[in-house]
């Protein structure tokens, strides 16, 4: 048996590896993997590959994770897809291209603290024109003593969001109230509207979560 160190020509157009192996062939100075009845490309298996740019000598390199634990198989869009758009998949390995999310559309969660000795006013946030609330959360850290009470809205409207039944300050909890309606053509200065009743202790949070529609 003999060892090839070196296969140097110029006039075959392709190497077949084994009598049943694959074909490599250089196909106007690009190297083509084939079957060996040069009838169709034939599958490479590797641990990485490496694209080096000719120019800086610098590479891109894919790879899997250490870590994976099993096979899994990627098919390609079509097409290239258009400007800003992203790779998504189906679940199955079917990859497409889509438009990416606005982040207008992200859901935001503003929070104002409340403690026993906060004024009858207190100034939570601006929400912007248009917004949707989807839950307000009311977590009442510390109860409070007496029979406080809150709600949650804007100036003329200060139950909009949470009314004071919605929830029981004396008793330390989480209070979630679902919501959907839509804020103002302009915007809203949300705040909470508190009654202290002589409370001498207590603190709590409210958490408002809202998105924007694009």
């Amino acid at each position: 048996m003999s060892n090839w160190l070196k296969i140097v020509g110029t006039q075959a157009g392709k190497f077949i590896l084994g009598l049943t192996g694959v074909t490599l062939k250089n196909n106007a100075g690009n190297l083509d993997v084939r079957n060996n009845a040069d009838s169709a490309y034939a599958s490479v298996k590797a641990s990485e590959v490496t694209v080096f740019n000719n120019t800086a000598g610098f590479g891109n390199t894919i790879k899997t994770q250490s870590t994976q634990a099993a096979d899994y198989a990627y098919e390609l869009p079509l097409n290239d897809g258009t400007a800003s758009q992203v790779l998504s998949t189906d679940g199955t390995g079917i990859l497409s291209w889509v438009s990416a999310g606005s982040t207008s559309q992200c859901l935001t969660v503003d929070t104002t603290s409340l403690a026993f000795g906060s004024g009858a006013t207190v100034s939570m946030f601006t929400l912007p024109a248009n917004a949707v609330i989807n839950s307000v959360v009311v977590i009442v850290d510390t109860a409070f003593d007496s029979t406080p009470t809150m709600s949650v809205g804007y100036s003329g409207f200060a139950s909009k969001y949470v009314a004071s039944t919605d929830l029981l300050l004396s008793v330390a909890d989480r209070y979630e109230v679902p919501n959907q309606a839509v804020a103002n053509v302009s915007t809203e200065a949300l705040e909470i509207s508190y009654s202290a009743a002589s409370a001498t202790v207590g603190a709590a949070r409210v958490l408002v979560m809202y998105s924007v529609p694009a």
